[in-house]
């Protein structure tokens, strides 16, 4: 009989516990506003008179570069519709020299070579946008402040 009132007692003070802990609606998201705010975000887009070119990415950081141009016209990327490989599908340019304006061959580590034949595009590489990002002039989300 003593047991059942010892658990009760535990689960009692368990509830109380948790009830006296309140985090503010403000607190819970990287905006630091209310959850309940109705957010309109910023239109953007590409500026190519802005953009300068292909953006490196860190060094060691493991990112892919960004995307150069407007996206709009290719997308969506589907199985048989990827205006992408048009231009960058070129592995027989992998290690040549690019002119200034001409697209850049994918590199050779989204490519994997089959016995007795071409280097074809691996299928994890298909959708570029899983990676790559086009550029735009927005904000971050969160200021990233060094000390």
């Amino acid at each position: 009989m003593k047991r059942p009132a010892l658990l009760a007692a535990v689960v009692l003070a368990a509830l109380a516990g948790c009830a006296a802990v309140a985090i503010e609606d403000s607190q819970v998201s990287l905006r630091k506003a209310s959850v309940f705010d109705v957010v309109k975000p910023s239109p953007f887009g590409y500026d190519a008179e802005k953009a300068s070119g292909v953006i490196a990415p860190l060094p060691g950081s493991g990112m892919p570069p960004m995307i150069t141009h407007a996206v709009d016209e290719y997308l969506p990327l589907t199985f048989k519709n990827n205006e992408c490989l048009e231009c960058h599908d070129k592995p027989r340019n992998i290690g040549k020299p690019v002119a200034a304006g001409k697209p850049r061959p994918a590199p050779a580590n989204h490519y994997v070579a089959l016995p007795g034949q071409a280097m074809a595009l691996a299928g994890k590489q298909f959708n570029c946008m899983t990676c790559h990002a086009p550029q735009a002039e927005v904000q971050p989300l969160v200021r990233n402040v060094s000390n």
